[in-house]
C-alpha cells in the first residue's frame, strides 16, 4: 500500500487551514503566497468582502502583512473550499474548433474565441 506524501504544515492548505481555523503557523510566503490565499479564500462567498477589501492594496504590500490581515479578519469556522475545475469542451465543440484551426490557420486559443 502506498503511503501519502507527508505535507508540509505551513503549505498553502496548511495556511489556509490555519487561517480559517486560527491556529498558529509560521508563514512562508514561498509555500503560500498572498496571491494564492486570496485566490483560494475568494472561493467562498462568506469570504469575499475580506478579499475584496484588501484585493486593491494587496499588491502593495508584503505578504506576512496580508496573512496577518486574513488571520486577523477572517472569522472562525472549519470549511471546505473546493477548487473549480475547467470543464471539458464536448467532441462536436474539439471537431469544429480543430477545422478553424486547419481552415484559417489559427492556434485553438483563437478558434474558441471566434465561437
Amino acid at each position: 500500500m502506498k503511503k501519502k506524501p507527508e505535507r508540509k504544515p505551513n503549505d498553502l492548505f496548511g495556511t489556509l487551514n490555519a487561517v480559517c481555523n486560527k491556529t498558529q503557523i509560521k508563514y512562508d510566503k514561498k509555500l503560500a503566497s498572498a496571491y494564492m490565499l486570496s485566490l483560494w479564500l475568494s472561493h467562498e462567498k462568506e469570504l469575499m468582502f475580506y478579499v475584496d477589501k484588501i484585493n486593491n492594496v494587496m499588491y502593495n504590500l508584503p505578504d506576512e502583512l496580508v496573512f496577518k490581515y486574513y488571520m486577523k479578519k477572517i472569522p472562525k469556522k472549519k470549511r471546505y473550499i473546493k477548487w473549480i475545475k475547467k470543464g471539458k469542451l464536448s467532441k462536436k465543440k474539439t471537431k469544429k474548433i480543430n477545422e478553424l484551426c486547419d481552415k484559417y490557420n489559427i492556434s485553438k486559443k483563437e478558434a474558441l474565441l471566434s465561437l
